[in-house]
């Protein structure tokens, strides 16, 4: 009761932060039924949600409540420096002190989590970022963070940061008018990588990570032991090394809007003295934010620190954090930065609320990105696109059979789109290049699993089966292992189809017929002679895995 008590005073003493968020348009990860959700729509019932990040150089928390319908309301937030990064970014694992430190925050966070009385495992999240991603010695540090306080911490890769900062971001970017249409460069520096995402009003144009993270910027200048006046050049030529590789996909000509995230830019800006609302966007003029930068470059982190006020881990990664913000802006000839208070934990609350991930609009990027990938292997669109088409009909056709859910059609439709990039490499053995290439580039919004379900899907187009004695198959659990086959059965479907490239069968009726599946094209699709020896060829997997034979008709029969 008496720690009930304190939360309720808590409460009543925290300045809330009044973000109520429109969910319409947006989509991120559920941990709620649709019954639950439906229930606190009708009783009103709010509920406490927590989200706590496992970053490189701190340990922050984000409590909110929230009725699953409406939005979250921020209640408190909670930063504790742990520098995770320093371990994994110079030694590669993270060492014992350090496990005892973040163990110890846990510990005291949880004890906050009990005063707000949000224990439900449901509406907390727990996350970790690269610095515990790249750690040699991640499963121990999982387990033993796990066995000592309770919480199940989830590394997340940047496909899924990148998924939730453009989740989040966008409703902020359709509410200002500037925006709404213009080519804006989303960037945020973290400790370990920097996330980049060009768009054009809400469209996705390019989602990458980039190996350039404040943290590893400052250690980097603590191996080469330079001098103060020298660690502001050697940082900013590797800054400029990195974002050169952008001048391939960021226009030229035109303005760009420069858009960053993350808390040193914050700070910078609210040290300019420009007060950043939760839910809008600041300008920061370039030249004042390179002055700020100019006048800490040649500080220590403990001058910092003394004078800002500043955490030794905040402090540490303010100088390679402004750097790289006031170079992207120099390279893009901005006059200024956009600046808002959304973070990644404002992004995970949002999602955690959130009814469903795949909204169309969201897929839609989804295959936006895959057509841009395709572009660059130099596939032949038009053909993958039809290709597509029929397989998701096809999937469509048969959900009482599969049983599968929009998920795995996107990640089919994405297999489909690429399954022929391998033959930028050669035409032998295409269907494994187009593996290769698929596992090692980015489409964005698609989870690693997904990316690589969507990668085996290509590669188990053609040729060989799926079999155990094959080592990218026999690593999969058992459900993807079912989701594989059913959906690179359906993929040899629909190719077979389109066999002619003349695309003279585009709609198509299916039935199930005696255990057969009846294909019917609709409307007039001239001899599928090519068609159906295509099909008795290569429909083998797709009678192994549903149990039904394939039989395509002409239209009338």
């Amino acid at each position: 009761m008496a720690r009930r008590h304190l939360a309720l005073q808590r409460r009543s003493q925290v300045t809330h932060r009044n973000t109520k968020v429109d969910f319409s348009s947006m989509s991120g990860t559920t941990h709620t039924t649709e019954t639950q959700v439906d229930s606190r729509r009708t009783s009103g019932h709010v509920y406490p949600i927590a989200v706590i990040e496992l970053g490189t150089s701190a340990i922050r928390m984000a409590i909110g409540e929230t009725d699953g319908v409406s939005g979250v309301r921020i209640l408190e937030q909670l930063v504790r420096g742990v520098s995770l990064g320093k371990d994994t970014f110079t030694k590669r694992e993270i060492k014992r002190d350090t496990l005892s430190q973040c163990v110890a925050v846990l510990k005291s966070y949880r004890r906050k989590l009990e005063e707000y009385n949000c224990t439900d495992v449901r509406h907390i999240r727990i996350v970790a970022t690269s610095a515990v991603r790249e750690a040699s010695n991640r499963l121990s540090f999982l387990d033993r963070i796990y066995t000592s306080t309770g919480f199940a911490v989830e590394p997340i890769d940047d496909a899924e940061i990148a998924r939730l900062t453009y989740l989040g971001i966008r409703p902020l970017l359709e509410r200002e008018p500037e925006l709404r249409d213009a080519m804006t460069l989303l960037m945020e520096v973290g400790g370990g990588n920097t996330e980049v995402l060009l768009l054009r009003g809400k469209n996705i144009l390019h989602s990458q990570s980039y190996r350039l993270g404040s943290l590893r910027l400052q250690q980097m200048i603590k191996q080469y032991h330079a001098a103060r006046d020298q660690a502001v050049n050697i940082m900013n030529g590797q800054i400029d090394r990195t974002l050169e590789l952008l001048k391939d996909v960021v226009p030229q000509h035109g303005n760009i809007e420069l858009l960053s995230l993350g808390s040193d830019v914050r700070f910078a800006a609210k040290s300019l003295q420009l007060e950043i609302p939760d839910s809008d966007i600041v300008r920061v003029p370039l030249s004042k934010l390179h002055r700020f930068t100019s006048s800490i470059a040649n500080m220590s982190a403990d001058q910092i620190m003394r004078k800002h006020h500043l955490e030794l881990s905040q402090a540490e990664t303010l100088v390679p954090s402004l750097l790289a913000n006031v170079r992207m802006g120099q390279m893009l000839g901005a006059d200024h930065l956009l600046v808002t208070g959304f973070n990644l934990r404002d992004a995970i609350l949002q999602g955690m609320v959130q009814q469903t991930d795949w909204s169309e609009d969201f897929r839609d990027q989804i295959f936006r990105s895959a057509e841009e990938l395709a572009r660059k292997f130099q596939v032949d669109l038009n053909h993958s696109q039809h290709v597509a088409s029929l397989a998701c009909q096809i999937f469509r056709a048969l959900r009482s059979e599969h049983q599968l859910d929009i998920r795995c059609e996107t990640i089919l439709h994405v297999g489909a789109l690429l399954h022929e990039a391998g033959l930028f490499i050669r035409t032998s053995g295409y269907h494994k290049h187009s593996y290769y290439l698929i596992s090692n580039s980015e489409i964005f919004g698609l989870s690693s699993a997904d990316h690589r379900l969507a990668a085996l899907v290509a590669r188990y187009h053609r040729r060989a089966a799926p079999k155990p004695s094959h080592e990218v198959f026999a690593d999969l659990d058992r459900d993807s292992r079912v989701i594989l086959s059913r959906l690179a059965g359906i993929l040899r479907v629909a190719i077979a189809l389109s066999q002619s490239r003349s695309q003279r069968i585009r709609t198509l009726e299916c039935s199930v017929e005696k255990n057969c599946l009846v294909i019917r094209p609709l409307g007039r699709a001239g001899d599928l002679s090519m068609e159906q020896l295509e099909l008795r060829q290569n429909a083998g997997l797709f009678q192994d895995v549903f149990g039904l034979g394939v039989l395509l008709r002409e239209s009338g029969t």
